[in-house]
């Protein structure tokens, strides 16, 4: 919901703050697929590979989202 959120945020901003919006949404999901990542105790419903691999396209997109302009 929270990611949803910044996405329609971000679509409602004007171009430069809705980069930013949707940056931290890309950075977000990045940090919660590293939380699934470590924790042990959702064992089977993400795939680790999985999760390592979302959150380091996420992190790259939010960086680029705010680095290239």
């Amino acid at each position: 919901m929270v990611f949803c959120g910044l996405a329609v945020a971000g679509l409602a901003a004007d171009a430069d703050l809705g980069r930013y919006l949707v940056a931290a949404g890309w950075l977000g999901h990045g940090v919660w697929d590293l939380v699934h990542l470590r924790a042990r105790r959702l064992g089977g419903l993400v795939s680790p590979t999985f999760a390592e691999w979302c959150a380091v396209v996420d992190v790259v997109i939010a960086a680029e989202l705010v680095l290239v302009h």
